[in-house]
């Protein structure tokens, strides 16, 4: 079994009380609203690969993201690990829509309450509010566990 290395960016404009959100459209199970992410690259560290999503998915140069959680889903293909970082501080001129779908601010109690949010951001939004630092999500054997640390 593998283990993919993933991760996830609340940017956060102090300024607004907005996030920057993504109706992502592209992946099955990942659709609907979430903050942009992606995968960590082979030689690559955990930072530089949110800063990397964070552009690539976004245009904006983030600095300084702080690791809040993790989540981890456990499948009987495999493991994926989610790090999970927030910033308030980054640059740039944002590209509203990307391969993964369309970017636009947000305020963020409003985001907390909408729907269709993607199948873990309530998860992970306990992550962000410290309710909890780690998910654990385990769908095997044609079961599913939840359990939060």
């Amino acid at each position: 079994m593998k283990t993919v290395l993933m991760n996830m960016v609340k940017i956060y404009n102090k300024k607004t009380g907005q996030v920057l959100v993504l109706d992502k459209v592209k992946k099955y199970g990942w659709e609907g609203l979430t903050f942009p992410g992606g995968k960590v690259e082979f030689g690559e560290s955990f930072v530089d690969s949110v800063i990397r999503e964070a552009k690539e998915e976004t245009n904006l140069d983030i600095k300084n993201p702080k690791l809040v959680g993790i989540i981890t889903w456990i499948s009987d293909e495999g493991k994926d690990v989610g790090l999970i970082y927030e910033t308030t501080d980054f640059d740039g001129e944002l590209v509203e829509e990307n391969r993964e779908g369309r970017l636009f601010w947000m305020d963020y109690e409003e985001f907390k309450n909408i729907q269709p949010k993607s199948m873990s951001m309530d998860k992970i939004l306990g992550i962000y509010e410290g309710d909890y630092r780690e998910v654990f999500w385990d769908f095997r054997n044609g079961k599913e566990e939840i359990f939060y640390f």
